[in-house]
């Protein structure tokens, strides 16, 4: 019976854990499907919630941080702010946060518990620890994952950054604006950099919403905080205000940013032998030791053995 209940409660486990990535990929599809019915504003995203017949989730969230305290503009404006660089533009999307976190904790700490009662633990200080510990992962491991998944997107915008810059110029220098060129760039890189392009797609909506240029290029800098695109944003800034020529300062940037991927290659290569040293030394020196002296050893015992008799 322990055994059926367990398996019950370990599927329960799953199951909530599975309904927690799927909110979060299902808040990125509502920014897909916002992203391609241009004007559909932000009410999408928690539509999509709604009909899924998630409103208890926000309502749930919203209630634990009126309760913890968490209302505080600093602390959910942080947070807002980690969602949207890992890419989750929903409206409710902190208080689903919260929620998951929440019910991940309850969810594993009495995993924790019941598996403790089944394998009949009387150590008091460990069961204390093992409970935590899983209450530990259901409330760090959501924030973890939008973590991990901010620095992933950031990295890709990185690496797509010098292309985007090429198309940018050759679109600028074929006669188009800065915002016609921007648009361009951002539908030619759907399927090569998708990240890229739905940051810049995020960029055009804004400007038609009314925001404007400089603007929106900051909260572009805002949602991928890398300084590489920093400085391109500022460089784009400064020169559309001040009225400079933009197509030539751009391509010495793309080179240069090209030259930086060259050197931060280079350097990775020279930590490669450094990095190397501690399997070699730990795992590959030992298995080449046993496989050349183990025989001189056998040898060596057959030699005393046949000495001796």
């Amino acid at each position: 019976m322990n055994g059926i209940a367990l398996s019950v409660l370990l599927a329960f486990a799953l199951t909530l854990l599975a309904v927690s990535l799927a909110l979060i990929y299902l808040a990125d599809e509502g920014v897909r499907r916002r992203l391609a019915t241009v004007g559909a504003g932000r009410r999408e995203a928690s539509q999509s919630l709604s009909a899924g017949g998630l409103d208890w989730l926000v309502r749930l969230g919203e209630r634990l941080q009126a309760q913890s305290g968490k209302q505080d503009a600093a602390e959910l404006g942080a947070l807002r702010l980690s969602l949207i660089r890992a890419g989750i533009y929903a409206e409710h999307a902190p208080a689903v946060v919260t929620a998951v976190r929440v019910l991940l904790a309850l969810a594993l700490s009495f995993i924790a518990g019941v598996l403790l009662f089944s394998l009949r633990v009387d150590n008091l200080a460990l069961s204390v620890v093992l409970v935590l510990a899983f209450a530990a992962i259901g409330i760090y491991g959501p924030p973890l994952f939008i973590a991990l998944r901010g620095k992933e997107r950031t990295v890709s915008v990185r690496r797509a950054l010098p292309d985007a810059i090429d198309l940018l110029i050759v679109a600028m220098e074929a006669g188009s604006s800065l915002s016609q060129a921007i648009q361009r760039v951002a539908a030619e890189l759907r399927l090569a950099h998708p990240v890229l392009s739905q940051e810049l797609q995020m960029t055009m909506l804004e400007m038609q919403a009314g925001a404007g240029r400089a603007e929106a290029l900051r909260r572009l800098a805002e949602r991928v905080p890398d300084d590489r695109l920093r400085s391109f944003l500022t460089l784009v800034i400064q020169s559309d205000q001040l009225g400079a020529g933009l197509a030539n300062t751009l391509r010495v940037f793309a080179e240069e940013l090209r030259r930086s991927r060259m050197i931060e290659a280079e350097h990775k290569a020279a930590e490669l032998p450094v990095k190397i040293a501690i399997p070699l030394v730990f795992f590959i020196f030992p298995c080449l030791m046993g496989i050349i002296f183990t025989p001189i050893v056998i040898r060596f015992i057959r030699v005393l053995f046949q000495a001796g008799a």
